[in-house]
């Protein structure tokens, strides 16, 4: 359930932090279009930090057919100050020397003129310690409805996570003026109403935006479509992700220090796993009689290492001695030959698991007369 209440102080806040945080006592510059979109974005700016400090600008490309209705937002709703600045002979000049190298396109008729506009916001709002307010909305975005680095562009978006509908119903609980409010939502550009251009209503996509629900399935399609499409204009640009390779000859003093402690550190752990390796070398020698040389799993020679496993086991037995009352594990091989054990007292003697080890062990070194190596893992240490 949408609370406009709520939504309407919450955005005038966030607007109040964004600009402490990213221009202290700017100026916010705003396109001022006669649609409800522009009209609402300055109004919550107004309340945010004060009409002084929100300029409008009105950019027609020679004529604008609702300029009017701009002139009477800044001057009599809004009461914000404004600049006039005319697009039309600049967009003329560019189209003609495009036109004089290619064909021009009806897409690049189109889109020119909200590009312009867009670098005619920033040109002002680097002259009047500014920032530029995105106007956008929340279902043209969806089905990239907007010029990318035109009208989509913009220094912040407060009206980028409202619908269109949300849109209106923020402007009514700013108590702005209905017939802009609820004014039929156009581009300017070609002549046509946003939803002729869309194919369905902004009621029937504002539904789906929020509920995932269209009972017209073909309309669901031209949605999707439109979404999928024109989803890339909302991220952000692409890049080759070149990372340069650092030599100890262009290595800072502190990544020498970073590296240097690193070293260290590996040292010291493999220090610790020396010793660790030579207790485990000791037990074996205790236990079994065999002298063996226990490595790292990285750092021995795989080949000249003996290894089992479980297909070269034939059977494993245990047998209790009735005299003793301890338990003797054998394990018998696919060669006919078996090695077994039995644990010490200090051990726990019926730990099938660690009899079944110093078996196996037995069988790596029973044909060995010298120094042996073992591959022992150490991924856990």
């Amino acid at each position: 359930m949408f609370n406009v209440e709520k939504a309407t102080n919450d955005c005038i806040q966030w607007i109040r932090d964004w600009r402490e945080e990213n221009g202290p006592g700017c100026n916010l510059i705003v396109g001022i279009s006669g649609g409800v979109d522009s009209l609402v974005a300055a109004e919550l700016c107004v309340e945010a930090v004060g009409a002084d400090k929100v300029l409008g600008v009105i950019m027609p490309n020679y004529k604008q057919d609702d300029i009017d209705v701009a002139y009477d937002i800044c001057q009599h709703v809004l009461n914000i100050d404004y600049l006039t600045i005319n697009i039309g002979s600049a967009y003329d000049d560019i189209i003609d020397q495009i036109d004089a190298a290619f064909n021009v396109t009806d897409q690049t008729l189109i889109n020119l003129a909200p590009r312009l506009r867009m670098t005619t916001l920033y040109g002002v709002s680097q002259s009047h310690n500014g920032r530029v307010v995105n106007t956008c909305n929340l279902s043209e975005d969806y089905i990239g409805y907007a010029t990318r680095y035109g009208d989509a562009a913009g220094d912040f978006a407060p009206l980028a996570q409202f619908t269109k509908g949300e849109v209106k119903r923020i402007g009514h609980y700013l108590g702005l003026p209905k017939n802009y409010v609820e004014k039929t939502p156009s581009d300017g550009l070609c002549g046509k109403s946003d939803e002729d251009n869309f194919g369905f209503t902004y009621a029937v996509l504002d539904k789906y935006i929020r509920t995932g629900v269209c009972d017209d399935p073909e309309v669901k399609r031209r949605i999707d479509r439109l979404h999928e499409k024109n989803e890339f204009k909302l991220k952000p640009m692409q890049y080759f992700n070149y990372k340069e390779e650092k030599t100890d000859m262009n290595m800072s003093p502190d990544e020498i220090l970073k590296a240097l402690e690193k070293a260290v550190a590996k040292k010291e752990k493999e220090h610790t796993i020396g010793e660790e390796l030579r207790s485990c070398e000791r037990q074996i020698k205790d236990a079994l009689g065999i002298d063996v040389y226990i490595v790292p799993k990285n750092k021995t020679d795989k080949q000249v290492c003996k290894t089992l496993s479980k297909d070269d086991i034939t059977f494993v037995g245990r047998t209790k001695d009735i005299a003793t009352g301890k338990i003797r594990t054998t394990v018998g091989f696919k060669d006919g030959t078996q090695t077994s054990v039995v644990l010490n007292d200090w051990e726990d003697e019926d730990d099938t698991e660690k009899a079944i080890m110093w078996c196996l062990l037995k069988k790596c070194f029973k044909s060995k007369r010298s120094l042996e190596k073992v591959i022992y893992s150490m991924e856990d240490m």
